[in-house]
């Protein structure tokens, strides 16, 4: 699956990416704030976005909204986010919530088992 991660904190990108990569098979792109996170959306093929909520330039809500009002076609998008209260806010916009600090042992199970609810819901 390729999946941006937009994320500002470089520890974090890090361990996402490799855990990601090496645990999930996936191929991760980064973008390090909302404004790159936002024109990566927008002109390049995603299967999933996992969208930090707080980045500098423009945080997650408003890539978020900003994505799904430019794009024709949209990747879903599941937030991560250190700000557990927000699971609720953010969850209306995405198809998960995954909290901060994450194991990056079960973070591609993680992503997977959001993946496959959201397909059980299309059917």
């Amino acid at each position: 699956m390729r999946i941006l991660l937009a994320e500002d904190d470089p520890n974090i990108s890090t361990i996402a990416k490799i855990a990601l990569e090496s645990v999930g098979g996936h191929q991760i792109s980064i973008a390090a704030d909302g404004a790159t996170a936002l024109e990566r959306m927008t002109s390049e093929d995603f299967d999933l976005i996992l969208l930090d909520e707080m980045m500098p330039q423009m945080n997650g809500l408003e890539v978020c909204e900003k994505y799904s009002a430019q794009a024709e076609k949209t990747a879903p998008i599941i937030f991560m986010s250190a700000n557990v209260n927000r699971e609720k806010k953010l969850g209306g916009r995405a198809i998960g919530f995954i909290p901060k600090p994450f194991d990056p042992m079960t973070l591609a199970l993680q992503v997977e088992q959001i993946m496959q609810a959201k397909i059980k819901k299309a059917v």
